[in-house]
C-alpha cells in the first residue's frame, strides 16, 4: 500500500505522509537537529487521532468467548505490514492478551508506538 492508495483510510494516509516527511528529514545533517522534534511532534499527534476501525481492526473477544473461536487459533503475536519506503516502515503488532515481545534493539531507528486495546507494560 502507498499513502494515496484507496485502500488505506484517510488518517493511514496522513499518518504515513507525515512519517515519511518526518524520517526523510533523518538524511538532512545540519536541518535534522532543529526539524526532527516539530516533525515527530505531528506525526505523535497524528497517531492519537488513529482508531482500530482505521485500521480494520475488530474489538477483542472477551475472555467468555468460546476457545473454538478463530482468535484462539491464531499465534500469540500477529505482525500486520503496511507501507514501508527507504526511509520509514509502518506496520502494527497485533498481540494477545499476555503475549510479550522481547526486548531488542534496531539500530539507527526510531520507533512510535500507539495501544489500540488493552494496556502495554515495556520493562528493561
Amino acid at each position: 500500500m502507498r499513502p494515496g492508495d484507496t485502500k488505506m483510510s484517510s488518517i493511514m494516509q496522513h499518518v504515513a505522509r507525515q512519517a515519511l516527511v518526518t524520517f526523510r528529514s533523518l538524511g538532512r545533517v545540519g536541518e535534522a537537529g532543529r526539524w526532527l522534534p516539530e516533525q515527530q511532534s505531528k506525526l505523535r499527534a497524528l497517531l492519537t487521532e488513529v482508531r482500530p476501525a482505521d485500521l480494520r481492526l475488530a474489538e477483542p473477544r472477551t475472555a467468555d468467548a468460546t476457545q473454538q473461536h478463530p482468535y484462539h487459533q491464531q499465534p500469540p503475536v500477529t505482525y500486520m505490514h503496511i507501507y514501508e519506503t527507504d526511509e520509514f516502515s509502518m506496520g502494527v503488532f497485533l498481540l494477545k492478551r499476555g503475549a510479550s515481545i522481547p526486548l531488542h534493539d534496531h539500530p539507527g531507528m526510531h520507533g512510535m508506538l500507539k495501544i489500540m486495546y488493552g494496556t502495554a507494560r515495556i520493562t528493561c
